[in-house]
């Protein structure tokens, strides 16, 4: 009996460390970032509380006729997935106020190809019964990045920061699809990235060497020409060493944010013998 009292003393100690250790984390988490939110621009910035910086710029739809409740609040809570009204679905849900929420676009299930492509090319405009709607890589970032607590502020007052990334329409030829910014592995709008056909795994020794010479990518939304200037090399080849080397690609679509690797192994080939005349 005693045995199992220490343990079980041993066990709730634990408990009580590994809670209190979360719960230091989700107050760091919530400190860490102010979110603002124009219902006029429906334009959201996500601004770190320690240097007054924009970490993070996104298009949104508010309310239709600012339906979304202005003021400042802080966040309750956070679900993977949530049912909305009407029998629809959001993905990666961040409680900001009673039903108010951050969100992606409505789903009509919950599956990630079941996104309304018509509800998607709204972002940027109000759109929505009151919550707050992002495209999934946004509603997940601040998901993943802003604990319960995060302080959020709803007006117009603010000036706020325009993203970079431009909106990107989407087909509605069907009234369902896939969110192109969803880091689903499934997501048919990754970028793609292959050797070229023509490339040659062997090198010749001493050859001038451009690694992105080789490669072809490709992307829905951006253009190939932007898309080559997005990807990165890891791995180095010595033209004048014989052997193998391993490079890694990867190429990052500049309006999805979705990334794709690919590594090939090349072959210096040994220098070849000068003959020498007689």
């Amino acid at each position: 009996m005693k045995v199992k009292r220490v343990t079980l003393m041993l066990l709730l100690l634990l408990f009580m460390v590994s809670f209190a250790r979360v719960g230091h984390i989700e107050a760091e988490a919530s400190g860490r970032y102010t979110i603002y939110v124009n219902r006029k621009t429906n334009i959201v910035n996500v601004v770190n509380r320690s240097t007054g910086k924009v970490v993070r710029s996104m298009y949104c739809s508010t309310g239709k006729g600012y339906s979304t409740i202005s003021g400042t609040y802080h966040t309750v809570s956070r679900l993977r997935w949530h049912a909305l009204y009407h029998g629809v679905w959001g993905q990666y849900c961040t409680r900001i106020h009673g039903p108010y929420l951050f969100h992606s676009v409505w789903y009509y299930r919950t599956r990630n190809n079941q996104v309304s492509t018509r509800e998607y090319n709204k972002l940027g405009s109000q759109a929505s019964a009151g919550c707050v709607r992002l495209a999934v890589i946004d509603a997940k970032w601040i998901f993943d990045h802003c604990g319960v607590g995060t302080k959020v502020v709803i007006g117009e007052r603010r000036k706020l920061q325009r993203p970079t990334r431009g909106k990107i329409k989407i087909s509605t030829a069907s009234d369902r699809g896939w969110d192109p910014t969803d880091p689903n592995p499934n997501n048919p709008y990754y970028p793609k990235i292959a050797l070229k056909k023509s490339a040659s795994k062997t090198i010749a020794y001493g050859s001038d060497f451009d690694p992105l010479k080789l490669i072809s990518v490709k992307s829905k939304t951006t253009s190939s020409k932007r898309l080559i200037k997005n990807v990165t090399v890891k791995g180095k080849v010595k033209t004048k060493k014989p052997g193998k080397y391993k490079l890694t690609y990867t190429v990052r679509d500049p309006r999805t944010l979705l990334k794709k690797s690919l590594t090939v192994t090349f072959k210096v080939a040994k220098k070849p013998v000068t003959e020498v005349a007689e």
